[in-house]
């Protein structure tokens, strides 16, 4: 038996091996162990593009379908399949084409493809028990699809301690923390050299939570704080068949706009029917039209590749300039670090009770050696800030933001194969 660990994560999916190695499943990109999350169907070809070569195609070819962030609907009981170009494909069918081709490109560099995996998710998909356990019975589906003979599942911030456990000299209480794309995971957990061993680490854990803020929330909140004027919020149109009435924008449309993926829902006929309405009639047609070409040319994803840049850099930087140019859109927009971090501040608040919470129920927590913070979002300074300030300084650890739990997942793996 071949086995692996596999981080199936909302934006990049990352494999390693029982030592592990976080194996480089995209070779020719700038990011080789970062298989991105996201499936292309072109238009006049058979073939599925995953990983950057979705992306690629995506950009070059705006007539396809472009998937990304799969994971985020697992648990919904409302999305249960999708057609494309006149296939039916359900959800499982979806993520295990992800799956399958990360499993092949390990396979590439191993000479065999794994055939066992400890696949990780997070402490909770959504707080409904019954929708949690739809996730993951999606998710062990869509492996076994995927050619898992063997599927066994790993809390996420389990497996980023067995990462930061693996490099411990003495034994710690930890609270690790891991940061998603879509959700933060919060566990109390006893790690060190007298633990390592042990096949069985659930009496280890002392509690887990999780929230669903991640990545993705925190660029909604620059989009809804900074950018949504910039198409059309706070402007009116003409109400069709009454000469002297006007409305504003529609909530339910505005909302589309905080998530990219979820813009193609507004591209429904009768929305497409306001939006043309709008253009005609608003009193901020320039606006109006930046957000008809981004909506009908289907820009989100890369307005999103812009606003994801500029949070980026705001980690190092007191300011950054959102850039994006393409059809009638024109933002050069500039935003301090301050001003991310007040349109961030509801998100903050929301990790600061959640990590409280589950502080509060443990009073082991009063001995807590290091805080272990890993995942793209622990590098925002105001994230960071919060637990520096709850703990101290000498007490917040971090290591590979984007790959500790596919590592941890990997060294669980080892139990696969005794």
């Amino acid at each position: 038996m071949r086995a692996c660990g596999l981080d199936f994560g909302t934006s990049n999916t990352a494999l390693a091996l029982p030592d592990g190695t976080v194996l480089p499943l995209q070779p020719h990109t700038p990011e080789p162990r970062l298989f991105r999350s996201v499936l292309f169907f072109a238009e006049e070809e058979r073939e599925v593009f995953t990983g950057a070569d979705a992306i690629q195609r995506y950009l070059e070819d705006n007539n396809g379908r472009f998937i990304q962030s799969v994971k985020s609907f697992l648990h919904s009981s409302s999305f249960r399949a999708t057609q494309v170009k006149g296939r039916t494909y359900t959800i499982e069918d979806l993520v295990a084409i992800l799956l399958r081709r990360v499993r092949e490109s390990a396979g590439a560099h191993l000479g065999e493809a794994p055939d066992a995996v400890v696949l990780g998710r997070p402490a909770v998909f959504t707080p409904a028990p019954e929708a949690d356990a739809l996730a993951e019975k999606r998710l062990r589906k869509a492996a076994e699809i995927a050619g898992f003979t063997h599927v066994q599942f790993l809390i996420e911030p389990i497996a980023a301690a067995l990462a930061y456990e693996a490099r411990l000299e003495k034994d710690e209480l930890v609270l690790v923390a891991d940061f998603g794309a879509g959700t933060t995971d919060l566990t109390l957990m006893r790690l060190g050299p007298s633990r390592r061993g042990n096949l069985d680490r659930k009496p280890d854990v002392v509690g887990s939570t999780g929230v669903r803020i991640g990545g993705d929330r925190f660029d909604a909140e620059i989009m809804r704080h900074k950018l949504l004027p910039k198409f059309g919020a706070g402007s009116t149109y003409k109400v069709k068949g009454f000469s002297h009435k006007r409305l504003p924008i529609p909530q339910h449309v505005l909302a589309k706009l905080l998530n990219w993926h979820e813009m193609s829902f507004i591209r429904e006929k009768s929305t497409q029917e306001l939006l043309e309405v709008m253009l005609d009639t608003s009193d901020h047609p320039a606006e109006i039209q930046a957000l008809y070409d981004l909506v009908m040319d289907n820009l989100g994803y890369r307005l999103f590749r812009a606003i994801e840049a500029a949070k980026v850099k705001l980690s190092s930087e007191d300011v950054a300039t959102i850039d994006f140019e393409d059809a009638r859109i024109h933002l050069h927009e500039p935003m301090t670090r301050a001003e991310f971090e007040t349109a961030s501040r509801t998100l903050l608040d929301e990790l600061s009770q959640c990590t409280e919470g589950l502080l509060a129920k443990h009073p082991e927590a009063r001995e807590i050696d290091a805080v272990f913070l890993t995942g793209g979002s622990s590098q925002i300074p105001a994230v960071r800030e919060l637990y520096v300030k709850r703990f101290g300084e000498e007490r917040v650890r971090t290591a590979d933001a984007f790959t500790s739990v596919a590592e941890g997942l990997g060294r669980a793996s080892a139990w696969l194969t005794g």
